[in-house]
C-alpha cells in the first residue's frame, strides 16, 4: 500500500471510530433509558427483551449485539454509574492527604443518586436487581473502606470493629438512607439530607438517646 493510501485509510478510521463510539453510546442509552422506564412501570421479572427494544425502538439483533440479555444490560448500566459515582468521589484520583473529607464524599453520592433516581430505586428496590444491589453496595464500602483504614492510621490503633465489618455497615446504612430518601421524593434537598446522615452516622444515636445505662437505656443483650 502506497504512503498516500495509507494516510487516507487512517485518516478514514479516525473519522469512523468516533462516529461508531457515538452511535453506540446512544444506542446503548437508549436501551438503558427503555430498560429503566418499563421497570419501574411494570416491574424488572415481567420484561422481555422485545418489551425493551420496542421502547427503544430499535431491532432484536441490535439488543444482542450489546447485551447477552436484560440482565447484562441492568449490571452494565450499574457498572456505568458505580464508575461515575467512585471517580466524582475522588477515590480513583486522589492525592497524598488520601480521601476527600467525608462529609464532601457522602454529600457527592446523595447528588448522584438524585441525578440518577430511577436507576438507583431499580437497583435499591431489590427482587431480580439484587445483584445489581450488591455491587453497588460494594464499591460503597470500598471507598469506606478506605476513609476506615485511614483513620485507624491516624489515630494510631485498630478500630474497635473490623474495618470490613464498619465499612458494609455505612455502605448499607447509607443506602437504605438514599431508598428512604428517593422513595419519598426527595423532599430534602442533597445537602439537606446529607447533613442529617452525617450526624446520625457519625454522631449516631447517643446524641438522640443519651449514654446507655441512663434513664433505663441499655445496650445488655440479656432478654
Amino acid at each position: 500500500m502506497s504512503p498516500r493510501s495509507q494516510s487516507f485509510h487512517h485518516a478514514e478510521a479516525s473519522v469512523t471510530a468516533p462516529r461508531t463510539d457515538r452511535r453506540t453510546n446512544r444506542t446503548r442509552r437508549q436501551l438503558r433509558e427503555a430498560l429503566l422506564a418499563l421497570i419501574l412501570e411494570k416491574g424488572y421479572d415481567s420484561i422481555t427483551v422485545e418489551d425493551i427494544t420496542g421502547r427503544a425502538d430499535l431491532g432484536r439483533t441490535t439488543f444482542y449485539l450489546h447485551y447477552r440479555d436484560k440482565e447484562d444490560l441492568l449490571l452494565q448500566s450499574l457498572e456505568t454509574l458505580a464508575q461515575e459515582l467512585v471517580e466524582q468521589i475522588g477515590l480513583n484520583n486522589r492525592g497524598n492527604d488520601g480521601l476527600r473529607q467525608p462529609g464532601a464524599a457522602i454529600l457527592t453520592v446523595f447528588q448522584h443518586a438524585r441525578e440518577h433516581a430511577a436507576l438507583y430505586l431499580v437497583i435499591l428496590q431489590g427482587g431480580a436487581a439484587v445483584p445489581a444491589q450488591d455491587r453497588l453496595q460494594a464499591v460503597v464500602a470500598e471507598v469506606a473502606a478506605v476513609f476506615f483504614t485511614r483513620r485507624a492510621k491516624a489515630l494510631g490503633k485498630p478500630l474497635d470493629v473490623p474495618v470490613e465489618t464498619a465499612a458494609s455497615f455505612f455502605a448499607a446504612s447509607l443506602l437504605g438512607f438514599i431508598t428512604w430518601w428517593l422513595r419519598r421524593g426527595t423532599p430534602e434537598s442533597a445537602e439537606e439530607i446529607s447533613a442529617l446522615f452525617l450526624r446520625m452516622i457519625f454522631r449516631g444515636m447517643v446524641d438522640l438517646l443519651g449514654e446507655p445505662g441512663k434513664g433505663g437505656f441499655t445496650l445488655d443483650q440479656a432478654v
